[in-house]
């Protein structure tokens, strides 16, 4: 699970100057963006102690997670006030997979047509 965690850290890291680029170029060219403006942001993840752990509040910590470096609960800070939602994606659905994993043919036929968007 601490994995996980690091990884969806490492994305919300990655993701939120890519917001705040968003903002200020809609300022830039004349797009009103005020505090009534919102992004519908979805970050993917397919474990669900990384998710439960992601969703909890940011003081909070499980038994196992205690230990975990203090430099990857910060994004959970930013989550709420951001309308960042996290959810959870089916292990036959994860598309990082047709990458990473020998897969059968029928596992690599879904995945590829639903990477081409059919």
């Amino acid at each position: 699970m601490e994995a996980e965690y690091v990884a969806l850290s490492q994305a919300c890291k990655d993701l939120f100057p890519l917001l705040d680029m968003v903002k200020e170029l809609g300022n830039a060219v004349g797009i009103p963006v005020d505090k009534n403006t919102n992004m519908h942001v979805q970050v993917h993840e397919d474990n669900v102690g990384a998710l439960t752990l992601g969703r909890l509040e940011p003081k909070r910590m499980t038994p196992r997670s205690k230990h975990y470096a203090i430099k990857y609960h910060w994004f959970r800070e930013q989550i709420g006030p951001r309308n960042i939602k996290l959810v959870k994606v089916d292990t036959h659905d994860q598309l990082g997979d047709i990458f990473t994993k020998g897969l059968g043919g029928v596992p690599f036929r879904h995945l590829r047509l639903k990477l081409m968007g059919w």
